[in-house]
């Protein structure tokens, strides 16, 4: 059960989402194109964050939600892809994704 981002941790919930260095690049980047600087944290912190600044439906807020909402879904599949398929995408390009699906939803 260790992580397939190789970075030799143990595969968990907090590590996957967003302690792994290369999903915590992944957010950090994400993080910072919506204009948010703030320490990366767990998984239970980074959500309940996402509910405190997350509500309403002005047009930063609605960025959160579907930037949070993308780049769970995109890790994961990364995640997925390298367990299951042996193909591997760097961050960039997920990050590249990320921003894409959040514009088509915008």
């Amino acid at each position: 059960a260790s992580c397939v981002f190789n970075c030799g941790e143990f595969e968990s919930l907090d590590h996957l989402f967003f302690l792994c260095p290369f999903s915590q690049n992944i957010w950090g980047a994400v993080l910072s194109m919506c204009n948010i600087l703030r320490p990366i944290s767990h998984w239970s912190d980074e959500v309940q964050w996402m509910l405190d600044h997350a509500r309403g439906h002005k047009f930063p807020t609605l960025v959160r939600k579907l930037a949070f909402a993308a780049s769970v879904y995109h890790i994961w599949l990364e995640r997925n892809r390298r367990c299951f398929k042996n193909e591997f995408m760097p961050a960039k390009e997920v990050i590249k994704r990320i921003k894409h699906d959040v514009a088509l939803k915008l």
